[in-house]
């Protein structure tokens, strides 16, 4: 390279490749040196600059970086990008308000420029100074009403908006945007994710894909897909997403982490350590790889790999972050070495006593450990020095409800959602200990209210849909079973409780149709002994017995001791004239004291055969 420029000294390229050789040797000095020859060669130009001035930041040197660009400025005082470049140099540093004072002179030197107003509204947002961000974003819309900037600025606002929980107010506003412009990019992206935020993975992955079919190249939308994939159940198609949000821009961290994740939940195990070990090939220090990886490590009981990963992150962590204690805690509770995980938690428990993580984990153990009382009497101290804890009287619930202090839990869990009726576990737990105290209305009334707090809660649905059932009315459990789907139609539990009732309390045409379509892939993708029954039941009621009888008898032979896996096996025999099987099983049913539906034809069923 050196011989080369003694023949062509001002060859751009030529420089541009000796200054990059020499930062990988780190020779500092003579890349900084071929630097000043690239400016020197082409002053006005700003790419030699920016590259000087991203030097001296890699190296920790901030005034030489702020001095260049300085000096690009007073070249080009019009320049969108040099004004931009150092307000982006101030945020790095936190330096807020040298990085508005750049962003402000920007404005009265360029007036017009759009993209120092968004800029300056970035900057706001960013530094907790929502108010003035809005402001930005107003003017941008008055100015430029429903032309491009207006609308992108209306995007903005919307923003803010589903950012501080105003999701109704959000979505009219975007609703407006698209209506003007159904192919605003922008408007999809948050489109795309208010309907993350609701568990919505259709209407997710319908935004998404229209943002990619004009700009297919957009690696974090790839990555937001493969997110919306998930919750369709679409996990190959998922896969594929993060796997080109990755092939797109290899520092996309979520989608490799995500990749792992999938791996993981489908046991390949082996594949998913493989993905985290070359994320910290690259990022050593990343404490959630290392989290993911330790999960890894307690799942595959893989101790010494465990313990390894665990003192990576100690290291990384100083000893005494809030990550590593929690770390710490599972890994003990792991090997149910409890006393240990107890000690870890309680660290993680002083380190951060809002969070409620550390907190449940800490009662968890405490409990498993038969100490109920202590975390009753950590909880209510906890109380009395702070009523409106966001997670306390939730926990105090729980820790009730085990020592059978119902009254008490319901008050407690009654609390919990009144401070924090975002928070589902105490609207669960709460309607949970009302059925299982045979109070089915009072479990409506209380998942009826918890709805009204969170209306796309998939977990609230199901369980009213139980509740509903509890009290016989099976027209509303079907309706919120049938809700519950929509959040999540690939909710398994929801599919097969409404196929059985739609077999058990309609059977016309359309009802076992629906039932049959809700449980036709339950031996391939849910191979469970109830679910096999209810697809065995389903097809015994559509008149195909033969079928039926053998998904039964397979249901049967992995859970032998379930009555109502039992009763229906014996109906299906009885009704296909196997009276001596029909009584096997019939009487198997019937051997326990279990209540199930379905019990009275069994006796008279049996009574019948044993004449």
């Amino acid at each position: 390279m050196r011989r080369a420029l003694e023949t062509h000294p001002r060859d751009l390229d030529l420089l541009t490749n000796l200054s990059r050789i020499l930062t990988e040797a780190n020779n500092l000095v003579s890349a900084e040196a071929v630097m000043r020859r690239m400016i020197e060669a082409e002053p006005t130009a700003f790419d030699h600059r920016a590259r000087l001035a991203r030097f001296y930041v890699r190296q920790g040197a901030q005034n030489k970086a702020e001095a260049v660009l300085r000096e690009a400025i007073v070249l080009d005082p019009n320049s969108e990008q040099r004004r931009i470049m150092l307000a982006e140099l101030f945020v790095n540093k936190r330096d807020m308000a040298s990085a508005e004072q750049v962003l402000l002179d920007a404005t009265a030197q360029i007036p017009h420029s759009t993209q120092i107003q968004f800029g300056l509204g970035a900057l706001y947002r960013k530094s907790g100074q929502d108010g003035k961000a809005r402001q930005r974003y107003a003017f941008l819309v008055d100015d430029y009403k429903d032309k491009p900037i207006g609308l992108e600025a209306k995007v903005k606002l919307a923003e803010m908006d589903f950012g501080e929980g105003k999701q109704a107010e959000a979505e009219r506003q975007v609703q407006e945007i698209l209506k003007d412009n159904p192919r605003s990019s922008d408007g999809l992206m948050l489109t795309g994710r208010m309907a993350l935020a609701r568990r919505n993975g259709k209407d997710a992955v319908q935004a998404f894909r229209t943002v990619l079919h004009d700009q297919p190249d957009l690696a974090t939308v790839h990555y937001l897909l493969g997110q919306a994939y998930q919750l369709t159940g679409d996990t190959n198609l998922a896969k594929d997403s993060f796997e080109r949000a990755v092939a797109l821009y290899p520092d996309q961290v979520d989608a490799k982490r995500s990749l792992a994740v999938l791996e993981s939940r489908s046991g390949r195990y082996q594949q998913a350590r493989a993905r985290l070990d070359d994320l910290l090939k690259h990022r050593p220090d990343d404490v959630t790889a290392l989290d993911m990886l330790m999960t890894l490590d307690l799942v595959t009981k893989n101790w010494s790999g465990a313990e390894q990963t665990l003192t990576r992150l100690r290291q990384i962590s100083t000893g005494n972050n809030l990550l590593a204690s929690l770390a710490e805690g599972r890994f003990y509770e792991a090997q149910r070495r409890l006393s240990e995980a107890r000690r870890a938690y309680e660290r993680a428990t002083a380190l951060a006593p809002n969070e409620p993580e550390p907190l449940l984990s800490l009662v968890k153990v405490e409990v498993a450990l038969g100490q109920a009382t202590q975390s009753r009497t950590r909880l209510e101290s906890l109380l009395a020095s702070r009523k409106d804890h966001p997670f306390a009287h939730g926990l105090l619930g729980e820790v009730l409800t085990l020592t059978r202090e119902y009254e008490e839990a319901a008050h407690h869990y009654r609390e919990a959602v009144r401070l924090n009726p975002k928070w589902m576990t105490p609207w669960l737990n709460w309607a949970s200990l009302s059925l299982s105290r045979k109070k089915p209305d009072e479990a409506v009334q209380v998942l009826q209210d918890g709805l009204k707090a969170n209306p796309e809660s998939e977990e609230l649905h199901l369980l009213l849909a139980s509740a509903h059932s509890e009290q016989g009315q099976i027209d509303l459990a079907i309706a919120a079973y049938e809700t519950t789907l929509r959040l999540n139609p690939r909710n398994l539990l929801a599919a097969n409780n409404l196929a059985v009732l739609l077999v058990d309390y309609k059977s016309d045409p359309s009802s076992l149709q629906r039932a049959f379509s809700l449980s036709r892939d339950f031996e391939k993708e849910a191979p469970h002994p109830l679910f096999i029954d209810t697809l065995g039941w389903v097809r015994f009621k559509m008149g195909q017995r033969e079928e039926a009888i053998r998904l039964m008898k397979d249901a049967v032979a992995k859970s032998p001791d379930i009555s109502v896996l039992n009763y229906h096996l014996g109906i299906a025999f009885f009704q296909s004239g196997k009276r001596a099987e029909a009584r096997t099983y019939l009487s198997k049913a019937l051997k326990s004291a279990d209540s199930f539906d379905g019990r009275r034809e069994a006796e008279q069923v049996l009574a019948q055969l044993r004449g």
